[in-house]
């Protein structure tokens, strides 16, 4: 590889909320100005289990709204060579990592089977574990839609 090429960025994908599911969605909701903040969805947390309106209570949350992404629990997991029962342990960040990789790929006119082994990289800008953590705590786990 020739250390003096440029990096080229051809292709994107992105998950924001307010849904937000492609750089063209995400452009029109800062254009607009939208507030992508909503009530907090049955599916992501159990409101009668962490809310208080006490924000002193300990292990509550006095919050009922957020900016969160929808459909996380949705996979297609034989697409990506994985069997249903592989991705019930996995976090929806892992999921969506995958998806996103796809996007990004397809987005740039690239076949991801025609990639291996090849230099190629995907950039991921992502953050924090908030589903992660709550299967720790909460007793009744989100339903995993397969």
């Amino acid at each position: 590889m020739n250390k003096k090429e440029p990096i080229a960025i051809v292709g994107m994908a992105c998950r924001f909320p307010g849904g937000a599911n492609s750089p063209d969605d995400f452009w029109r909701l800062l254009l607009q100005r939208a507030d992508a903040i909503t009530e907090i969805f049955p599916d992501r947390w159990s409101k009668d289990y962490y809310y208080h309106p006490d924000p002193l209570v300990p292990g509550k949350t006095y919050a009922k709204f957020a900016g969160q992404l929808e459909n996380v629990w949705h996979f297609d997991p034989g697409f990506f060579g994985l069997s249903p029962r592989e991705t019930i342990p996995m976090d929806p960040q892992q999921r969506l990592l995958l998806e996103l990789t796809w996007e990004a790929l397809e987005s740039g006119g690239q076949v991801p089977a025609q990639l291996a082994g090849t230099d190629c990289s995907v950039y991921v800008g992502i953050s924090t574990t908030d589903s992660a953590n709550s299967r720790f705590d909460d007793p009744v786990l989100p339903t995993v839609i397969l």
